[in-house]
């Protein structure tokens, strides 16, 4: 979904694919011949030397802009970097104020005849087209030394007033790093080793970037800024996973009109550029953030957060384990496109304001560094500060390996506080959870409202609860399947350890411009002042193609959107496999044929009648509804037309990440008499 390419529509007519039968573009000079084949750069090494030298005669600029680019499955497949090239090139940038300097590599091919895909290079952005001036000597362009090599001689042949440096990819965080080059099994730069190949270049050798960009995901991390506080005066990264259009690159020409070469002017203008963006160019709007901020100040931030390791390690014995799992559980974390977040990455801002009541001047002095630190922060969600921390709670099959990658990529401290918190979490459970026994009763004025009753020591260990609705599945001849409807965090844990809900019988639909009206499963994976998020998911595809694919669909639900709005579609991740992120947006439209799968499990009851675990259920699930879109995809929620009889229990999560069921409850909810039709049968009757 490459909408910020619309600029380029009217200069369709000039690109055809080249008679290899690859990715390989060509166009026209005017649409920047980066889509040109440049026959002339594949001369003799001495023609590239002419060629560079006459470039460094004309090198007096006020700023040189070097931009890295690993280009990855994201260039192979769907011609990504190419795009951003393009972009840059038509930005309207002076080009006697900024030079552009790019190293372009790491993919298994291009889509464009400008880019040698056969070996690495450097090159100059000229008269809307990228010119190859210098063959890099390393290969693997995750290999530290090959992006100290193009720090310095770009520099060395662009020298200027200041440098700029942008790193273009797939971005894996603190745990993962940063790059992905195609061409050398898909390896990752560590955090730890990216610090080191800036801080030992030519640039900072002499001074500091005004700024370092990352135009990848999850990046906007302060142990990634700490790496790099030396180096650069400000960073500009992302906490969440960017969307694959990525940055907005017509801000080039805003920076110089504006003279923006300071790295604080800059950082505004791109993270509004980015937002705005995003604002009006996307139908379904993804989360996103983009922060600029001030590396002479992650210093406060990274003392803080030792300050508050320190204490909390040490409580972690004294029994404060379950108080700081409660803030960790609470806390806005990134990287989720399924019902969790794989990454473990949260919000320092939304973290600080969690430990408020149990450690209140480190959670002071936390928020007070923090909002020093990020000078610029565009996003369209709350809770979201401007810059995250790895904390491992969520992903806990992959924990263990997440933990060992983490070492050597933040202070000491700091990691022995995650590994001994990791440990605790993995260790035998402090609670024997009585209250998978009960079931739960009426409560309040509604005929849709239960609670259950949890002992002290299941209040200590509750992180928290999900009100879960079923249906008996009526395709069952034997009456022991039921259908999955929502689960929903609209719950409450009073002083009395009464947990309570209120099923309002509202559930999803999806709707098309047909009419077509179907239910649909919902975890809400996030609730706030502000909104609900919640996740379903279809398939996209005709049963037996080699292609089809679970879709995750996010949902919101705000008081613009009372009803719910589609914010984003992603391919699905399949369980705890640890991977850096997929940028690519996936997308369903006017024509897609999809497939609604209803989760459906027999309920297992032990001899006295208790719910047995979940993972005791036998699944059930089955696909019941298969449609061709017409125009574009929404979703409703609201109530069934018909009276229901549901099934209404708890899905209490601990403090160590497990999960457990109350038995039910019936839950009647009005509406036009039926005669006993389930949601799935009023649909499709």
């Amino acid at each position: 979904m490459r909408r910020k390419k619309l600029v380029l529509a009217a200069l369709a007519a000039s690109m055809v694919f080249s008679a290899t039968g690859c990715s390989a573009i060509t166009t026209a000079r005017t649409v920047g011949a980066i889509l040109s084949g440049v026959e002339a750069s594949r001369t003799e090494a001495s023609a590239k030397t002419e060629r560079k030298e006459s470039h460094r005669k004309e090198c007096d600029r006020k700023q040189t802009l070097m931009v890295y680019m690993v280009g990855s499955d994201l260039e192979s497949q769907i011609g990504a970097a190419t795009h951003d090239l393009q972009e840059m090139a038509l930005s309207g940038y002076d080009p006697d104020e900024l030079n552009v300097v790019v190293c372009a590599g790491g993919a298994s091919k291009w889509w464009n005849t400008s880019v040698q895909g056969d070996e690495l290079s450097m090159y100059i952005m000229e008269d809307e087209d990228i010119v190859p001036v210098y063959e890099m000597k390393g290969e693997n362009m995750v290999d530290p030394d090959t992006l100290t090599e193009f720090i310095n001689e770009a520099k060395e042949e662009y020298p200027a007033d200041s440098y700029s440096l942008l790193l273009w990819n797939h971005g894996g965080g603190a745990v993962m790093g940063y790059g992905v080059d195609e061409n050398h099994n898909n390896e990752m730069l560590s955090v730890a080793q990216l610090g080191k190949a800036v801080e030992s270049s030519d640039v900072c050798d002499d001074g500091k970037f005004e700024w370092i960009g990352f135009d990848a995901c999850m990046m906007g991390m302060i142990e990634v800024a700490d790496a790099l506080k030396d180096s650069a005066d400000y960073m500009i990264a992302s906490e969440e996973v960017e969307a694959q259009d990525g940055w907005n690159y017509s801000a080039l020409g805003e920076l110089t009109d504006k003279g923006a070469y300071d790295g604080e002017e800059a950082g505004e203008i791109i993270t509004e550029s980015f937002g705005r963006y995003y604002d009006e160019n996307y139908h379904y709007v993804p989360d996103y953030t983009l922060s600029c901020v001030d590396l002479s100040k992650v210093g406060d931030v990274t003392e803080a957060i030792t300050d508050f390791a320190k204490k909390a390690d040490g409580a972690l014995v004294k029994g404060d384990y379950s108080k700081i799992a409660k803030a960790r559980d609470n806390t806005k974390a990134f990287g989720g496109t399924g019902k969790s977040s794989l990454y473990d990455y949260i919000d320092l801002g939304c973290f600080s304001k969690q430990i408020e009541d149990i450690y209140p001047d480190e959670a002071e002095n936390i928020e007070d560094a923090v909002e020093n630190c990020v000078v610029h922060n565009v996003t369209n969600i709350s809770r979201a500060s401007g810059i995250s921390v790895y904390f491992p709670y969520e992903n806990i099959g992959s924990m263990d390996k997440m933990v060992e990658s983490y070492e050597g990529n933040f202070n000491d401290e700091y990691t022995s506080f995650i590994n001994d918190f990791a440990e605790r979490l993995h260790g035998e459970d402090d609670t024997e959870w009585k209250v998978i026994e009960s079931e739960p009763a009426k409560s309040g004025e509604s005929s849709t409202g239960y609670s259950v009753k949890l002992t002290e020591d299941e209040v200590q260990n509750f992180a928290k609860g999900y009100s879960s609705i079923w249906e008996k599945n009526a395709n069952d001849e034997k009456g022991e399947s039921y259908i999955f409807w929502i689960d929903s965090m609209n719950t409450s844990l009073d002083d009395n350890g009464n947990l309570s809900t209120d099923f309002d019988g509202k559930i999803f639909y999806l709707t098309d411009e047909s009419g077509a009206k179907i239910p649909v499963y919902a975890i809400q994976k996030e609730s706030s002042d502000d909104y609900s998020e919640y996740v379903t998911s279809v398939m996209k595809g005709d049963l037996g193609d080699e292609d089809i694919h679970n879709i995750d669909i996010h949902i919101r639900v705000d008081k613009d959107h009372p009803t719910g709005v589609i914010t984003g579609m992603y391919r699905q991740v399949s369980g705890n496999n640890l991977s850096y992120p997929d940028k690519k947006v996936d997308q369903l439209g006017d024509g897609d044929h999809i497939n609604v799968t209803y989760f459906a499990r027999n309920i297992k009851f032990d001899d006295n009648g208790s719910v047995e675990p979940f993972d005791t259920w036998e699944v059930s699930s089955f696909i019941g509804a298969s449609i061709d879109i017409t125009g574009e995809l929404g979703v409703n929620f609201e109530k069934p037309e018909l009276e229901h009889d549901f099934l209404g229990l708890f899905n209490i999560r601990d403090t160590k990440g497990k999960n457990h069921y109350t038995n039910y409850i019936d839950i009647h909810t009005d509406g036009k008499k039926s005669n006993g039709e389930t949601v799935y049968q009023e649909a499709f009757s």
